[in-house]
């Protein structure tokens, strides 16, 4: 990319009267198209704050001075985007210096002075084509997720949270240049602990688990980082299922050193002193819990993973696994020719849930760093994808997997993949 200044905003509004008369202003009549595309900005433009209406505060706007043509950026209802000088002074230069910003301190100041709007706007083009320094997000309006995070965590202590402002009720999307999957599950965490709805906070629990390993944490401020790592922490005191996610999260979050649930793939096995290959190679994963994940690369050139979870049968459990509608965890073999995933269905025992994997091995590495997921979380997996692991799988958790199917929708992919194993016809 180059330093071309070019719409923050999908929508523009041109100055004076538009081209095609009796057209919307919006986009020169075109409101489904996206402004930061358009061929219009290609270049030629320059950065202003202008004066759209007398008497009003100045506003966001791309002034083209061959033309004399101006378009002021607008935000998500419409409105125009309102700036001053400075503010505009400062978008000019990040977009000089294109997609590899300098910022000092004096400009990360003005930076969190501009709107809320505007930060947004300008941090999620410099997330999606330049390389922003991690404390430029820092500016983004962060003291409602800290507030929302601090009322989780009292739901998860038992107590009841105090009166939350509308921001913390609604996150909205301000934070996202900085982190995605962070917020959207951290209020359905807090809306299913607080009606309360069993499934919708083990749905945000598990989501948020994966957002917050998936985050960067320099992104973070660092009393938010703390924030969410102290929501993963009671995640995984309250919820066994998340146990593992949780603490990789919240070690990530705080700087600790995460526990180990990566091997190695290598389908050649090594030679023994007699020339043969070794029977296996074993690794197992674990960070000293409950939770435990066995890898064994065999001279047949499959790789087989045993899970096992120590969890007591009890009451408790039972109404966890009710919730989740069948327990599945999700695992991953990332090679040079892409990402390999599966899922391994656990089997309720007296003592602890267990499951199986036996696939073809590829030469990668193996990850079990996500959450356990129930039936909900895999909706959006293809049949397609969902088959390997039901092949893969013993007769033990085949029945999970048929009783998992039997508790979802019609339609849900679970049912179409085991209409595909047993060869009953098209996935669709």
């Amino acid at each position: 990319m180059t330093g071309v200044h070019r719409p923050l905003s999908d929508w523009v509004v041109r100055l004076g009267p538009p081209p095609v008369p009796g057209t919307s202003p919006i986009n020169d009549g075109d409101e489904r198209a996206d402004a930061r595309d358009l061929p219009l900005f290609a270049e030629g433009w320059v950065r202003r704050a202008v004066a759209a209406e007398p008497d009003r505060p100045p506003v966001l706007a791309l002034h083209h001075p061959a033309t004399a043509v101006t378009y002021v950026e607008l935000d998500d209802h419409g409105a125009p985007l309102r700036i001053g000088e400075t503010g505009a002074a400062l978008i000019d230069r990040v977009e000089t210096s294109w997609p590899h910003p300098v910022l000092g301190p004096e400009d990360l100041t003005a930076l969190a002075a501009l709107s809320r709007e505007v930060r947004y706007l300008l941090l999620h083009r410099l997330d999606r084509e330049g390389t922003p320094p991690p404390a430029v997000f820092h500016s983004l309006p962060w003291e409602p997720v800290t507030e929302l995070a601090s009322a989780v965590v009292r739901l998860l202590d038992g107590d009841p949270p105090p009166a939350l402002s509308a921001e913390a009720l609604d996150l909205g999307h301000w934070v996202t240049p900085a982190a995605l999957g962070v917020t959207g599950p951290l209020e359905q965490l807090y809306e299913g602990l607080a009606e309360p709805d069993p499934v919708l906070a083990a749905r945000g629990g598990t989501a948020l688990c994966g957002g917050l390993r998936a985050a960067d944490p320099e992104r973070l401020p660092a009393q938010v980082a703390a924030a969410l790592a102290a929501v993963a922490r009671r995640l995984a005191g309250v919820n066994p299922f998340l146990r593992h996610a949780a603490v990789l999260a919240a070690d990530r979050l705080t700087g600790a050193a995460p526990p180990g649930f990566v091997t190695g793939l290598e389908p050649s096995l090594p030679k023994s002193a007699s020339g043969t290959a070794d029977r296996a190679v074993v690794d197992r994963l674990g960070d000293g819990g409950p939770f435990s994940v066995r890898t064994e690369v065999t001279p047949g050139g499959r790789l087989k993973v045993t899970v096992e979870l120590a969890l007591e049968d009890s009451p408790e459990r039972e109404r966890l696994i009710d919730t989740y509608g069948g327990v599945f965890l999700p695992v991953a073999v990332a090679s040079p020719a892409g990402t390999l995933r599966y899922w391994v269905a656990l089997e309720a025992r007296r003592r602890w849930l267990s499951g199986t994997l036996d696939v073809p091995v590829v030469r990668g590495e193996f990850r079990a760093e996500d959450a356990v997921t129930g039936v909900w979380g895999l909706s959006g997996i293809s049949p397609d994808e969902l088959l390997p692991s039901l092949a893969g799988t013993h007769r033990a958790g085949l029945r999970v997997w048929s009783a998992a199917a039997e508790l979802s929708p019609a339609g849900h992919p679970l049912r179409r993949a085991l209409r595909l194993l047993y060869g009953e016809g098209p996935a669709s």
